[in-house]
């Protein structure tokens, strides 16, 4: 476009402007982006919190139906942490086979948890992609090694769960969205003040060198 002069630059009037694009969460655009590219879809609706349809679509509530502390980010991570638990093959059956309106799959829900607490550790992320649901006492008491042994037996499936985690369909989407939303969640958190959930940002310790 040729550059204007200055008449004709100071001649211009207001003029009613549509939209060319539409502003979306940057921690929402990583994480859908990561479950579609293990082949699998977001969608918002009303009346849910997280529903995954056993055919590639995963249900998720609008603001509306979630608490101030929700977000798209962590429901999708802790969906994908119940399909690393379940399996690849879990991905046909609604909500990966688990049942979570009765106490029948609880150690599973359990181990899920074990799994998200490990995946966001390195990145610093294990207090901001916290559960949010029900079980968040369990989450908050799991030890500093969320693989710790213990008498539900979660620890080992959420074990048999983390090594799914460098394999197809999950890696190498996963590891990049946790990455992503660390360098993120760490640009916001110097700025953040309570109660805003960047606040939970712990920076982990650098990793040494081999021989230092």
């Amino acid at each position: 476009m040729p550059a204007l002069t200055a008449s004709e630059l100071s001649a211009i009037q207001p003029i009613p402007r549509r939209p060319e694009s539409e502003y979306l969460d940057p921690l929402d655009t990583i994480w859908i982006d990561a479950l579609e590219r293990m082949g699998l879809r977001v969608v918002f609706a009303n009346g849910v919190y997280a529903d995954y349809d056993g055919k590639g679509t995963l249900a998720i509530g609008t603001p509306r139906n979630l608490d101030p502390d929700d977000c798209v980010a962590q429901i999708v991570f802790h969906e994908i942490c119940h399909w690393l638990v379940e399996g690849e093959e879990s991905v046909k059956q609604v909500n990966w086979g688990v049942i979570n309106t009765t106490l029948r799959d609880l150690g599973r829900e359990y181990a899920s948890l074990r799994v998200q607490a490990a995946l966001a550790e390195p990145h610093g992320l294990r207090r901001f992609l916290a559960n949010t649901t029900d079980h968040r006492a369990y989450y908050d008491a799991l030890p500093d090694d969320p693989f710790a042994l213990s008498d539900d037996g979660t620890a080992e499936l959420a074990e048999i769960a983390m090594a799914r985690a460098s394999n197809a369909p999950w890696a190498p989407a996963l590891q990049h969205a946790l990455a992503a939303t660390q360098t993120i969640v760490a640009a916001a958190a110097p700025s953040a003040r309570p109660p805003s959930s960047y606040c939970l940002y712990e920076p982990p310790p650098e990793r040494r060198s081999l021989g230092s």
